[in-house]
């Protein structure tokens, strides 16, 4: 069983002896808070049971449901939450309409439920680690979800020692816990009708995906980006434009892209990403010089300059045009490949030569960027270009 898993199970097996425990002492006691806080601790394991059946679920497919049955974890918990509502409105109705009673066993409660604390304390600080280590958000909000329950103890122990002095201190503290229950119970069903009827995960985890997508350089826009809940997991579909031109470039780059959200956004189970090519209304065209004036050079790597041009799709029509030194032509060795990479970065699409370099160093950088290689015997710029022959 992987990390993760184990300490989900740990988690909901520490709740049910948490339940068990606090129910133990309500009998024990007497105390109206203490049986509130129990029903408080029981929605922790709702919660619990709820992510585990749906790894369970997640795994499950058939042709009748090839989808999964993600969603059956959400009704059951809407169920379970109406249920912890009806023991909360019971407890609440015996906490308003029952005359105060006496508490038993007041020290030893106290005590046991400052040892209470000490378990959940040492597992929270544990999940807080190895969530660090395994960087799991999700593991990381359980471990902050133990933290907040030392809370409402402290106001059952509150209201067991100022029962001592005060007779009703322990329905106050009934009444203070019952709000953390309705709290709960109203979180679960508003998360589990959302999950149903395919609303958005939250905004902060749409900016957190939409962070992660915009940090590859080779991202260009993000066209669309929703995502929705089915049980306790996160189903995205993500359009992007990309700033490459091979199909197989592409592909690598969304699955690094989906790897990168699994890995910081918890219960991703599936994301459907489309991608395109970012859209031009122009080709970029390069080709040597010998000089200025446009002489065609006989080499690519030896040329002491580079004319680029930018052609509209629709009309042809010349829409910017320059010519650069080549700044590696002083270069011993390698100068072709380095010239080759400069074109790339300057998003040439087209490349005119005369001498053909197959097999060399500049033909595989130029494959690799997927830019046409095409010879000509043109030996000017202009006539290259289709107008008349002037300098730049």
């Amino acid at each position: 069983m992987e990390t993760g898993k184990k300490l989900a199970v740990y988690s909901t097996c520490l709740n049910g002896v948490l339940v068990c425990a606090k129910g133990g002492l309500a009998v024990f006691t007497g105390s109206t808070a203490l049986l509130a806080e129990m029903i408080h601790s029981l929605t922790d394991v709702i919660g619990s049971l709820t992510v585990l059946v749906g790894i369970t679920l997640s795994r499950k497919k058939s042709p009748s449901f090839p989808w999964g049955l993600y969603k059956v974890e959400n009704i059951a918990a809407i169920v379970s939450a109406f249920f912890i509502f009806l023991l909360a409105y019971e407890i609440g109705k015996s906490t308003l309409f029952s005359e105060a009673k006496e508490i038993k066993n007041i020290n030893i409660s106290i005590i046991s439920l400052a040892v209470m604390t000490i378990p959940i304390v040492l597992f929270a600080r544990y999940e807080k680690k190895k969530a660090l280590e395994l960087n799991s958000p999700s593991l990381l909000a359980d471990a902050k979800n133990w933290m907040t329950d030392v809370a409402p103890i402290g106001v059952v122990i509150g209201g067991l020692a100022g029962s001592v002095v005060y007779p009703h201190a322990d329905k106050i503290a009934s009444i203070i816990v019952i709000v953390f229950i309705v709290r709960a119970g109203y979180e679960i069903i508003r998360d589990s009708l959302k999950s149903l009827i395919d609303a958005s995960v939250n905004s902060q985890t749409i900016e957190k995906m939409k962070e992660i997508v915009h940090s590859f350089s080779e991202v260009k826009a993000i066209n669309s980006l929703i995502a929705r809940n089915s049980g306790s997991f996160i189903f995205v579909h993500l359009n992007i434009t990309l700033n490459v031109k091979k199909l197989k470039e592409a592909h690598h780059i969304a699955n690094d892209i989906e790897e990168a959200i699994r890995k910081e956004v918890p219960f991703v189970e599936r994301i459907i990403t489309h991608y395109e090519p970012e859209k031009k209304d122009f080709l970029r065209y390069a080709v040597p010089l010998n000089n200025k004036e446009g002489d065609i050079s006989e080499h690519f790597g030896g040329a002491p300059f580079i004319a680029i041009w930018d052609e509209r799709f629709q009309n042809g029509s010349k829409i910017a045009q320059d010519v650069i030194l080549n700044p590696f032509l002083k270069m011993e060795k390698g100068k072709g490949i380095k010239l080759a990479e400069l074109l790339v970065n300057r998003g040439v699409d087209i490349l005119y030569v005369k001498d053909d370099f197959e097999g060399k160093g500049p033909s595989y950088v130029f494959s690799d960027a997927d830019i046409d290689i095409r010879k000509t015997g043109v030996t000017a710029l202009q006539e290259l270009m289709g107008f008349k022959r002037e300098s730049f």
